[in-house]
């Protein structure tokens, strides 16, 4: 039992490490994800089949989608049905439940409310492009795929190409994640590691969480150099989706996705373990079953298992660092922390 990482070399000195790997009786599983890239059929390079086959043999991925763009690129989706046509097609024949889970997705690339994801849980799914008139608002994109077996996320949502409208409260039922981090920085907050460019200011994730918006957060690359999972690694930052679910079929993340049993890292997969008085990542807490609890009850268990030294983890608690915790430069970082007080309507992230 404990924290594990494998290193290798070989006789002619390729060398090379895994990610931490837990060892432990009973322990959840976490399925590693990019639900965000693009290939040479709109702005990237590549074909949807090299996509799939690097994201399965080369990247390791349990679970990616191409999310090429509805109307955006040299040859958007939306007025070329083949394409989308070879890649539904692609997505079907690499897709296998319970080993590599592919999912049908497209950007929803609107220049007014911000950029989305649409994501099919399903072999079929329809183009409905942010320039349609029956699609060009995110209330009436969530309208239309209300029976389609379906969910949707913004990215970017703090500045980068557009900005997200968060006017718009997302649909809980349809949008109950968001992506945090990818290739173009971080939408988290001001103040985390790799801002976005060109940020709004009042924009970041942690700014609607402050209007009582509720998500889950992910990671995702947005490469268009035909590396999903591995985005990070030509860039700046990346993006990865950590998705807690011992069930790998596309049911199964979704139930995970919908439950909030996400967490974010911009590329390397550290292990992340939080819980609050026993609930889980994702859990929303009731008021009565909290003031039940004594304040040794109330605790805040985190563990984090790192690609490397920890520098310190934070606990964001309803808009501002609550505590910041010294890692001591451990690849493992465990802290247990009593949360007296919470109000109701209060949130708290690691």
């Amino acid at each position: 039992p404990g924290t594990a990482i494998v290193k290798a070399r070989s006789s002619d000195g390729l060398a090379g490490e895994s990610n931490p790997l837990k060892i432990e009786t009973g322990i959840g599983r976490v399925l590693w994800a990019d639900l965000h890239g693009h290939t040479g059929l709109t702005d990237g390079t590549g074909t949807p089949k090299d996509y799939f086959r690097y994201a399965r043999d080369v990247a390791g991925l349990d679970i990616v989608a191409l999310t090429d763009h509805d109307h955006w690129g040299m040859r958007p989706l939306a007025v070329h049905p083949e394409l989308w046509e070879e890649i539904r097609r692609e997505t079907e024949l690499f897709h296998r439940q319970d080993d590599f889970v592919t999912l049908l997705g497209y950007e929803w690339t609107s220049w007014i409310h911000g950029h989305r994801h649409v994501l099919y849980f399903s072999d079929q799914g329809l183009i409905l492009s942010s320039i349609d008139r029956d699609y060009e608002s995110p209330l009436q994109l969530w309208d239309a795929l209300r029976d389609a077996n379906a969910l949707t996320f913004a990215h970017h949502s703090a500045g980068g190409p557009i900005a997200t409208n968060w006017t718009i409260p997302p649909d809980p039922e349809l949008e109950p994640v968001t992506e945090i981090v990818s290739v173009h920085g971080s939408s988290e907050a001001p103040d985390s590691p790799a801002v976005i460019y060109s940020p709004v200011a009042g924009n970041f994730v942690r700014d609607v969480l402050d209007r009582g918006y509720v998500f889950g957060f992910l990671g995702s690359g947005d490469g268009h150099d035909g590396h999903p999972g591995l985005a990070h690694l030509n860039s700046v930052s990346g993006g990865l989706a950590a998705i807690l679910s011992e069930d790998l079929s596309r049911s199964g993340i979704k139930e995970a996705m919908q439950d909030r049993r996400v967490y974010a890292t911009n590329g390397p997969r550290i292990l992340l373990e939080v819980n609050l008085a026993g609930h889980q990542m994702g859990s929303v807490i009731e008021s009565r079953v909290w003031d039940g609890l004594s304040p040794q009850e109330r605790s805040l268990g985190i563990v984090v298992s790192g690609t490397d030294s920890l520098q310190r983890l934070d606990v964001i608690r309803s808009g501002q660092v609550a505590v910041e915790f010294d890692c001591g430069g451990s690849p493992v970082c465990e802290a247990d922390l009593l949360v007296l007080e919470v109000e109701p309507g209060e949130y708290l992230y690691v």
